[in-house]
């Protein structure tokens, strides 16, 4: 097998992969798992390794003392991308996949984020404390560009897990708040203080999830695991109702594009423009064109495919 056809098979369908993991990200941590592969070393702890890359990204990000720190700041957030992209890899290429590797990915991405968000915000803020006003804009910008920035990848996940789901017989990853919770009463009595914190992580992102996911579009599903199995002619139609939007969460709200973004502006030394960016401008369209286009995707497309969701 070829490099490239060894690359194609570690990814995802194309119709749910983020442009930027795909052209970027991706390739890179491809090469980071081969070399992996006959090596003891387990996605989880490659997982691990993300997050220490991400809290090398918030020192750096902080320090002024550090020479050029806010391009080591960014550095070392791409970095944490590549390799937060290369666990999943190694694990599909070695085919062990896993529902915990999945929630150790989950709280590795939610950690990096609170760092980098916290120690950028800080960054900002320091810029822009020439006035109080001033001050106080950027603080709320800050804070509605990181709780949006939430929402934005939570609702991107659920609906390329609800996609993948109903259009793809080979991919069936996610499970909904009920199974989540089912799977962890089986492993209760095996529950160590560390799977405790794990846990909670991973449940408290579902119960957010849930509750603004049944606000911003009644019409689908939060219970994927309710959903029949897969059907060839079910799938055409529910991705010919639910591609175009599909196109616009992988390419504008997913992990990989926030942490790209975030890293980039952060290497230029222009974390205010990307405040900025997301704050407004990414609201404006995820709130404005997006909730509507998708409401009209999971109502038709439900309807088309004979299919009542279940909240």
């Amino acid at each position: 097998m070829s490099l490239l056809d060894g690359y194609k098979k570690s990814l995802k369908p194309l119709d749910v992969e983020e442009p930027i993991d795909v052209f970027v990200h991706r390739p890179l941590a491809y090469l980071l798992a081969l070399v992996l592969y006959p090596t003891p070393v387990s996605p989880n702890v490659v997982t691990m390794f993300s997050i220490v890359c991400g809290v090398l990204a918030g020192v750096c990000l902080v320090d002024r003392s550090i020479a050029h720190h806010m391009v080591f700041g960014g550095l070392f957030i791409f970095l944490s991308a590549v390799v937060d992209c290369a666990d999943g890899q190694l694990a599909r290429m070695r085919k062990t996949s896993s529902n915990f590797g999945r929630m150790l990915d989950g709280m590795a991405d939610a950690v990096v984020s609170v760092v980098i968000v916290a120690c950028g915000a800080v960054e900002v803020l320091r810029d822009h404390a020439s006035s109080w006003r001033e001050l106080a804009l950027y603080a709320c910008l800050v804070v509605l560009a990181a709780w949006t920035g939430t929402l934005h990848t939570a609702s991107y996940d659920h609906y390329k897990n609800l996609f993948l789901r109903l259009t793809n017989e080979k991919y069936q990853e996610g499970e909904d708040m009920a199974t989540a919770l089912a799977r962890r009463q089986s492993l209760k009595s095996e529950e160590t203080p560390f799977l405790k914190v794990v846990w909670w992580v991973y449940l408290s992102y579902f119960t957010s999830q849930d509750r603004f996911g049944l606000w911003f579009d009644p019409y689908t599903t939060r219970r994927i695991n309710s959903l029949p199995a897969y059907d060839a002619e079910r799938a055409r139609v529910f991705r010919e109702h639910n591609i175009t939007p599909m196109r616009v969460w992988r390419g504008l709200f997913g992990v990989g594009t926030m942490v790209f973004g975030f890293a980039f502006f952060a290497a230029i030394d222009a974390l205010d423009w990307y405040l900025i960016l997301r704050s407004i401008g990414l609201n404006l369209l995820f709130f404005g064109w997006l909730r509507p286009r998708q409401r009209r995707a999971s109502r038709e497309g439900f309807e088309a495919i004979g299919v009542v969701p279940i909240r």
